[in-house]
This record gives C-alpha cells, sequence and structure tokens, in this order.
C-alpha cells in the first residue's frame, strides 16, 4: 500500500477531504498545509471561536483526521499573505497573495524534515514544483493535482474571449506569465501520475502533450454542509437564477448577461454572488438587469441556493465546481456547459441541462421554457439532490485511495 505526503498551501476543502480520505485507509503519512487544526483538539476549538467573527475560519478545520497527522506551516502562510500585500504598492515587487502563498509553501515543505517511509508526494498545481525535484532527488513517486483545465487551454479562451468581449476583462487577458508557465510544464514533467476532477480537464491536459497517466475523479459533493431544501417551492415568487462564484469571463458571466437580458422574464430576478471582476464600464450596459452580492459566507450560501428555481454555470473552463455541486446537494437544479464537470455529473434534461458553450440563443431558450415550466425545474431538484447523494465524500475518498494504491 502505498504510504503519502499531502501538501497543500491552504487546506482548501478538497485538499482536507482528500487527506482524510487517505488517512481512513492508513494511506496518509502527513498532510502539509497552512492554517489548520485537526477535528477534535484545541486548535479547532480556536478556529470555531475566531469563525464567530469570520465565518471563514471555520473551513480551516480539517474533519476525521487525527492531529498527528496534521503539520500546519501557519507561520508560512501568514507570512507570505503580509509580504504579498505589503509589496502591491511596489510595481517592481507586484506579487499576488495565491503565488506568494503558493510558492513559499512549496519551498518550505521542498526543505523541512519529512517522516520516513513515504512512498509519494502529492502536490497541487502551482505548488508542487521544489517539492517534486526533492522527492524526485530521493526516488518517491510525484502525484500532481491539476484541479482546473491546463493553463494552455485557459489561455486560449482568454485570449478568445478578450476578441469576442471587448473592454470586458479591462486592460488586457489575464494569460499566464511565462515564468509561472515555465514552473507549471516543469511540474507536470515531474509528474508521475496527475490527478484531475472532471473529463474536460484530462482531455485539456493530453492536448498539451503529456504520456503521464491521468486519474480522472470528480470531487465528493459536501451534502454535510448543504442540506436539501425545506419547504417547498413558491411558484407565485420571481424566476430566480443566481450564479456563485468569480463573476468573470471564464465562468461566462458576459453569456449570461446577454442571454438574461434577451429573455426578457417579467418579473424576473438573477443575483450574482461572488467577487465581480468583469469591468464597470462593461457592466454599465446591464445596469438594472441584475443583482450582486460580492461576498456571501459559505455557511449562508444554502440559503441563497434554496431561494433560487436554477443556478446558471455557462462557464468557458472549469475544473469541478464546487456552486454546482452545492446547489445539487440543496436540490436546486444546473444549467452549465460541457467546460468543466457537467458532463460528468449531469444526465441533461433529468438532474440539471448540458448547453453549448457560448451559445447565447440556447440559454435563452432554456430560461424561458423552465421559467414557463416549474414543475420540470422542481423535478431535476429532486432528481439533482438524489445525483449528490450517490457520490458523497464517502464515495469520492474510496474512489482516489483506491486509485492512489
Amino acid at each position: 500500500m502505498t504510504t503519502i505526503l499531502l501538501s497543500h498551501p491552504h487546506a482548501n476543502t478538497v485538499a482536507n477531504r482528500t487527506a482524510a480520505a487517505l488517512a481512513r485507509v492508513d494511506m496518509l503519512s502527513t498532510y502539509i498545509t497552512g492554517v489548520a487544526a485537526a477535528g477534535a483538539g484545541s486548535g479547532a476549538d480556536l478556529l470555531r471561536w475566531v469563525g464567530r467573527s469570520f465565518p471563514v475560519a471555520r473551513n480551516r478545520i480539517v474533519p476525521d483526521l487525527d492531529p498527528r497527522r496534521l503539520r500546519s506551516l501557519a507561520a508560512v502562510e501568514l507570512c507570505a499573505r503580509m509580504v504579498a500585500r505589503a509589496a502591491r504598492p511596489a510595481k517592481s515587487l507586484r506579487l499576488s497573495v495565491y503565488e506568494a502563498i503558493f510558492t513559499t509553501h512549496d519551498a518550505a515543505v521542498s526543505l523541512i524534515p519529512w517522516p520516513s517511509g513515504i512512498d509519494a508526494v502529492y502536490g497541487y498545481e502551482d505548488a508542487a514544483l521544489f517539492t517534486f525535484e526533492r522527492a524526485a532527488r530521493r526516488n518517491i513517486e510525484r502525484i500532481w493535482d491539476l484541479p482546473i483545465p491546463h493553463y494552455r487551454a485557459l489561455d486560449r479562451m482568454w485570449i478568445e474571449e478578450a476578441w469576442r468581449w471587448p473592454g470586458a476583462m479591462g486592460a488586457q487577458a489575464p494569460t499566464t506569465p511565462q515564468w509561472k508557465a515555465r514552473r507549471k510544464d516543469r511540474e507536470m514533467a515531474l509528474a508521475n501520475r496527475i490527478v484531475v476532477p472532471s473529463s474536460y480537464t484530462a482531455q485539456s491536459v493530453l492536448e498539451a502533450g503529456t504520456s503521464t497517466p491521468i486519474i480522472t475523479l470528480p470531487f465528493g459533493f459536501p451534502l454535510e454542509d448543504f442540506p436539501a431544501r425545506t419547504g417547498g417551492w413558491a411558484d407565485e415568487r420571481p424566476f430566480t437564477a443566481i450564479a456563485v462564484g468569480t463573476q468573470d469571463v471564464r465562468k461566462g458571466i458576459p453569456y449570461l448577461l446577454e442571454a438574461w437580458k434577451a429573455a426578457a422574464l417579467k418579473g424576473g430576478k438573477l443575483r450574482l454572488i461572488g467577487q465581480m471582476k468583469l469591468a464597470r464600464p462593461f457592466l454599465q450596459r446591464y445596469a438594472g438587469l441584475f443583482e450582486h452580492e460580492p461576498h456571501v459566507p459559505r455557511a449562508e450560501l444554502a440559503r441563497e441556493y434554496a431561494a433560487a428555481d436554477v443556478v446558471v454555470l455557462p462557464t468557458l473552463g472549469d475544473g469541478c465546481a464546487q456552486a454546482m455541486q452545492e446547489a445539487m446537494c440543496c436540490g436546486t437544479p444546473v444549467i452549465t456547459t460541457p467546460c468543466g464537470s457537467g458532463p460528468d455529473l449531469i444526465t441533461h434534461d433529468r438532474d440539471g441541462w448540458l448547453v453549448p458553450e457560448r451559445d447565447v440563443d440556447a440559454l435563452v431558450t432554456l430560461i424561458r421554457a423552465l421559467a414557463r415550466d416549474r414543475d420540470r425545474v422542481r423535478a431535476a431538484g429532486r432528481a439533482a439532490r438524489q445525483r449528490a447523494e450517490s457520490w458523497t465524500w464517502k464515495e469520492a475518498g474510496k474512489a482516489i485511495s483506491v486509485a492512489l494504491r
């Protein structure tokens, strides 16, 4: 059986669940991350207390994990955040918080002592290069987790969309800098296996020219955090669609805005929840068409899903959108595209809907049809919940532990 050192810079939900799944079958040696605490113990109690004022702190509690298997490099993460923020005023030193955390964590993991008896190192894109180089010198297997499509596929998308939506992204398309592209290429070259969360992401890796074995495993549905909606559906309320996540071109938001405008639903309501990354002048043409909520704590998202008829994610490049899975847990069906995990987790017109990417007309037709037939929406919502119940983190965890043996 393979013994794995798992490394992630900031203890996100997926990494936490993966660590817990590997620990359950005694495949986890150590989980090295940033600010985090195991589910039992004083550290977790502290995070719960902090979470009263800052709900995001509760996301750093790793459930079902023995504290002895968790190593928190809290100082590394906090220092990286402070340095990145301090460097913002100096253009020559500008470093995103993401880049600072991931690069610094990778460097730290490559330098600290590792437990003996490790067979494999499991690292995430942008935070694995130095760790993998150390593992390669010791002839330890390298497992690379790529949570979103390969950067070359995304760069092509950004360039195409900058032409389609001039001014939507501001000055220029956010393509990958050369230094970061070289880093990603080197990480993939060092990997012995690649883990991805969707067939779409797997295809993007194949198109990048790799011959490394690829393991495709969608994330588990987070049923424990997103219960099924209660209280039924109110037909008398306006037909409501929401989009949850970063509101940008990659998520297909310009296509959603165009479709919602064209659909012209009487009394219809569109809510965009998440950081807005579309330029203000571009959004002016849709003034009054939507509501925007910059941030809703994860603990409160279930209420948002339950208040909506559908979640719309016309993505142009996703790995496995957590908003899609969260909504399905709540029994709210999703409209999405093939450019993500939709084809892996949705059966069209049964528990959700798949529309071609960039197809405004298809979105308009479907939105109008669903607004007229709320029974169809309800049936899809019930089926979405059933789909979620069939692939929880329990099933996903078993699958990943089997795949990595």
